[in-house]
């Protein structure tokens, strides 16, 4: 961020901390307010219309949905509440604040239908990683995760799997594992990759950023999942690659 810019912010900020009754209309204006209530190390403000994930933040980064514009200020004091938090507690209460304040359904991206509608072929697969998911759940994270809807997506090409978390909306958490992901690379790669995106809902229900991370990494190599996002090339790929 640029000195000019820095001093235009500390401007607002100062303005904002005289009245903080009118809602922001910007994420400029958004971060000052924020800042004004605490919020520290984070440069800039983004903000989105995504239905699954409503707050993150990253390397001074904030990704926020723009339906906390105008919501109250004790929901702009969770939400830096909930990326100064020093304690997993602390997050979490923030976290449930944040999640429980209702975003008007226009200002959610409008959302795609039967993304996840499973093919006959796709129900047993579906099912064995669900009880994959229990599995692991009691034998690595002490039974504390959730129960979690777990789909398969045909339209993932460079992704081998997503948690993603829940909606204000409505909609639960969920993970998805590419189909694409299974057939070319096995069953044991797709059990890996379910076990990364248990690591993310661990995150999420530890109120703690979905992020890969220094808490991602430590967990990841607690349970013995490969600590970086990654793709899998098979033999065939290599050998076109040469």
């Amino acid at each position: 961020m640029s000195t000019l810019a820095k001093r235009l912010l500390a401007l607002v900020t100062d303005q904002l901390r005289l009245d903080l009754d009118s809602p922001p209309t910007s994420s400029d204006e958004l971060l000052a307010r924020l800042r004004a209530l605490g919020l520290q190390g984070i440069d800039c403000c983004v903000l989105t219309r995504n239905r699954s994930v409503m707050i993150s933040f990253r390397r001074g980064v904030l990704r926020l949905h723009r339906g906390y514009l105008g919501a109250p200020p004790e929901i702009h004091r969770a939400i830096v509440a909930f990326v100064r938090g020093r304690t997993r507690s602390a997050r979490r209460d923030a976290q449930r604040l944040i999640l429980e304040y209702p975003i008007p359904v226009h200002q959610m991206r409008p959302r795609r239908e039967h993304t996840h509608r499973p093919g006959p072929s796709d129900i047993p697969v579906i099912e064995e990683l669900a009880r994959a998911h229990e599995h692991y759940n009691t034998m690595l994270f002490g039974g504390r995760l959730s129960r979690i809807a777990i789909h398969i997506s045909g339209r993932m090409r460079n992704r081998l799997g997503q948690y993603s978390a829940p909606c204000t909306s409505g909609r639960p958490a969920e993970i998805t594992i590419s189909r694409r992901h299974i057939r070319r690379h096995g069953w044991e790669e797709a059990l890996h990759t379910l076990l990364h995106e248990m690591v993310h809902q661990w995150q999420a229900e530890n109120g703690m950023p979905i992020d890969h991370g220094r808490d991602f990494r430590r967990k990841a190599r607690e349970v013995g999942v490969e600590p970086t996002a990654r793709r899998v090339l098979t033999l065939e790929e290599i050998r076109k690659q040469a």
